[in-house]
C-alpha cells in the first residue's frame, strides 16, 4: 500500500530544461570562452549536483563555478521556468487520496523553494529533501532513506518519481518502486535502461498507477 509519493523536481514536475541549459551555457562561456560545449555535454550536466558538475569541469575552484551557475540561474529563473501540463491536477488528485507528497531533489533548498513558490506548488508538499540536507545526494539512497525517516514509513509504502537516471538509481539503491516520466529530456528509452518499475507519458497515468498499487 502506498502512503507517500516522492518526486524529483526539475524535469519531473517543472520544466526547467531551457533554464538549466542556458545557465550552464553561460557559465561554460565564462570559464571556457574558446570552447564550444556540445548539446550532449550540457544535457549530461542535468541530474548531478552542481558540485559534481563543477568537480568535473572546474575542479580548481568548485564553489566559484557553482556560484557562477547560480547567478545565471537566478537571473533567468522567472522567465524560463514553468510547470508541466497536468501536474497540478495530478498533485490535487494525489492529495485527495490522502497521500503525503515529498520533494527529493539535487537542488539546494533555497532554489527549490524559489521554484516551487513561483509555480504555486509548494503547498502540496509535506517535506522537501534537498541536496544540502544529505551527505550523499542521488543516485545514492540517502535522500530516500531520509524521506522514509521523516515520514516514518517503510520502503514498500513509498514510490519515487523522476526524469533522470539519478532518480531511478536512487530508488533502486533504496529498494523502493519507481516511476520514470516519459516527458524527460533524455527520453523514455534512455530511462528504461535503468529499470524503473513503471514508465508514464502523462501525469494522470501516475494517479492510476498509485490507485492500482493501493492507497492506505
Amino acid at each position: 500500500m502506498i502512503k507517500a509519493v516522492l518526486f524529483d523536481l526539475d524535469g519531473t514536475l517543472l520544466n526547467t530544461n531551457d533554464l538549466i541549459i542556458k545557465s550552464f551555457t553561460d557559465t561554460f562561456k565564462h570559464y571556457y570562452p574558446n570552447r564550444e560545449f556540445t548539446y550532449e555535454e550540457i544535457i549530461d550536466c542535468i541530474g548531478p549536483t552542481l558540485e559534481q558538475t563543477a568537480m568535473k569541469y572546474y575542479p580548481q575552484n568548485i564553489s566559484e563555478m557553482v556560484e557562477m551557475y547560480r547567478h545565471h540561474y537566478v537571473l533567468n529563473h522567472d522567465g524560463l521556468i514553468k510547470i508541466y501540463p497536468g501536474i497540478e491536477e495530478m498533485l490535487k488528485a494525489l492529495k485527495a487520496l490522502g497521500l503525503r507528497l515529498v520533494i527529493v531533489t539535487s537542488k539546494k533548498r533555497d532554489m527549490t523553494l524559489k521554484a516551487m513558490k513561483h509555480t504555486n506548488i509548494l503547498d502540496y508538499f509535506d517535506y522537501i529533501i534537498s541536496s544540502d540536507e544529505v551527505t550523499q545526494p542521488k543516485p545514492h539512497q540517502e535522500p530516500i532513506e531520509l524521506a522514509l525517516k521523516k515520514l516514518n514509513l517503510l520502503k514498500d509504502e513509498v514510490i519515487m518519481v523522476g526524469d533522470n537516471s539519478h532518480d531511478i538509481e536512487c530508488a533502486n539503491h533504496a529498494s523502493v518502486k519507481s516511476i520514470a516520466v516519459g516527458w524527460a529530456l533524455k527520453g523514455a528509452d534512455y530511462l528504461r535502461g535503468f529499470n524503473p518499475t513503471y514508465i508514464i507519458n502523462t501525469a494522470d497515468e501516475l494517479v492510476e498507477i498509485i490507485k492500482k498499487e493501493g492507497v492506505q
